[in-house]
């Protein structure tokens, strides 16, 4: 365990360091990332399950928002991680270790999140958390009055967890969904295919009814999260978050992402194959800026 870890450094709250007032979205959906990555807090019946968990250190500013918010950290009941990378799974230990909660996350998103932490330095140290569940394609996980569906999705990494549940605003229900990770793998081109076919199959998902038109994309540029937010309600009343056609072009433009890279990387492969051919596995770090 390095120093910064047992010490749990808690970075300064600053624009700088892309902090972030956490903010209600709709009746029982908070914003609680930061302006790099996006972490949600969802509150139900049975307590509260939040939905990724940002960067070290900056994701243990997460205990401070819920209390900002008027909740307790301490009813954290799941902690629910998309994918192994840093920035998403970076604060899973560190919260499970101070306020509880059951980390769920894929099996090959656990072997990624280990991985990185063995890579981790400095202030940006983390250990990959202890998993009391891990989830397969088609489980699901009721938390009181809300029923979790979760769905494997793979393509920006290998393990990467799709989610979908209902959520309610001004007492009307909405289905919300989370892509378990927004573009393509950078250098491989198996993966590469998978995303795309990912996107077809969260499109064919979503169109089921009730159509998807809340979307917790876990970057905020993803979703117009902020922009979204200081547009604050429609005329009509209507609050902004509500999007269904806002989602579905969100998985066209991830799509085309996708056919873009596997035509660049079957190019580079046909001029310079390596010894293993197109199937050479590298699962890169996100590039957060990504469009």
């Amino acid at each position: 365990m390095t120093e910064a870890i047992a010490k749990d450094f808690i970075p300064e709250r600053s624009e700088k360091n892309g902090y972030v007032e956490p903010f209600r979205m709709l009746d029982n959906v908070f914003y609680i990332g930061d302006k790099w990555a996006s972490s949600y807090l969802i509150k139900t019946s049975a307590g509260l399950v939040l939905l990724e968990t940002l960067e070290s250190p900056f994701g243990r500013w997460i205990p401070d928002n819920i209390k900002k918010l008027g909740l307790n950290p301490y009813n954290i009941k799941y902690i629910l991680v998309s994918h192994g990378h840093s920035d998403h799974v970076g604060n899973a230990e560190y919260i499970q270790r101070l306020y509880g909660g059951k980390v769920v996350m894929s099996k090959e998103a656990l072997a990624l999140a280990k991985a990185q932490s063995e890579k981790s330095t400095g202030q940006g140290s983390f250990h990959a958390p202890e998993v009391s569940l891990f989830a397969e394609d088609g489980d699901k996980l009721v938390v009181g009055d809300t029923e979790f569906n979760f769905y494997m999705t793979p393509g920006h990494t290998a393990g990467s967890l799709s989610i979908d549940f209902m959520v309610k605003d001004a007492g009307i229900s909405h289905r919300a969904f989370m892509v378990g990770g927004h573009s393509p793998s950078n250098k491989d081109i198996e993966l590469t295919r998978d995303f795309i076919k990912s996107m077809k199959r969260i499109r064919a998902l979503a169109s089921e009814s009730p159509r998807v038109s809340i979307n917790l994309a876990n970057h905020p540029h993803k979703n117009s999260l902020f922009e979204k937010r200081d547009s604050g309600k429609q005329d009509d009343g209507k609050n902004y978050f509500i999007d269904s056609q806002g989602f579905f072009d969100f998985l066209d433009k991830q799509e085309e992402l996708g056919r873009v890279k596997l035509s660049a990387l079957t190019a580079e492969a046909e001029r310079s194959p390596g010894p293993s051919g197109l199937n050479t596995m590298t699962v890169q770090k996100e590039n957060t800026a990504s469009p």
